[in-house]
This record gives structure tokens, C-alpha cells and sequence, in this order.
């Protein structure tokens, strides 16, 4: 497991390290499972009902957890298409961790997947997105 962190990614919303508004996320890649993770808690801003995240918090790290596979696996690709699944709400202050994958490279087209699960392993939302390697 590696971190990811690189200069052109600094003012990054989700991971940049020099964004002041940012959420700072540190990244790291499982090679036994060949996924891109993060681990983290939303906080009461976030939210969109009471208590309840706002689902494109969501759909931004699961987005951003697909973007980090591509990038740990040596390929700058961007969001072409995603369709999100939301199973069950993520709840202000509590722990999540998001994880995604390669699926599929075909040419500059890259099928990817990825879930935010919580402490006990439950899915609360999943993603699968088609990214295009620049």
C-alpha cells in the first residue's frame, strides 16, 4: 500500500493538500486487492436532510476513489460517465470508507467501480463509471 500525493493535484478539492476549503484526503492503493481506498467522516455541513449526508458529497469520493485507481495504476484518465447507486444514508459524523477499482480497460476507455461502506462492512452507495485515459 502507497500513499498518492503529487504536485499537480495540490489545490485538488478532495485530496489537494494546498486547497484551504479542501478536505485534505489522503489516498493509499491495496495491491492484494487492487483498490484505491480512503477512510473518512463527513461533518453536519455536508448534510442535506437533518443529520443526512447530501448525496453528491457521496458521489464526489466515489468519483474521486475511481480517478486514484487509474492514477495508482500509472494512468491520468478522466470522468466520462457514472451511474450511482444509493442503498442505504451516511450519517453526519460517522466513519466511511470508500474503495475503487479497474474493472475493464479497453483502449482509452477505462469501466470502473466503486463503493462507500460503513465501520460494519455495509454498503451504503456504489458507482460504476467509465473514465477516458489523456
Amino acid at each position: 500500500m502507497k500513499p498518492i500525493y503529487d504536485d499537480d493535484y495540490q489545490e485538488c478539492f478532495v485530496c489537494g493538500s494546498e486547497n484551504s476549503r479542501g478536505l485534505k484526503l489522503k489516498f493509499s492503493y491495496d495491491r492484494d486487492k487492487n483498490e484505491a481506498y480512503t477512510k473518512f467522516s463527513f461533518q453536519e455541513y455536508m448534510q442535506g436532510y437533518k443529520k443526512i449526508i447530501h448525496g453528491g458529497f457521496l458521489f464526489m469520493l466515489l468519483d474521486e476513489v475511481m480517478a486514484k485507481a487509474c492514477l495508482f495504476n500509472d494512468m491520468q484518465a478522466l470522468t466520462a460517465k457514472i451511474e450511482i447507486k444509493f442503498q442505504k444514508p451516511v450519517y453526519a459524523n460517522e466513519e466511511i470508507e470508500v474503495r475503487g477499482k479497474i474493472r475493464e480497460i479497453r483502449g482509452k476507455k477505462i469501466k470502473l467501480s466503486s463503493c462507500c461502506i460503513d465501520e460494519d462492512g455495509n454498503p451504503r452507495a456504489s458507482a460504476e463509471g467509465l473514465f477516458i485515459r489523456v
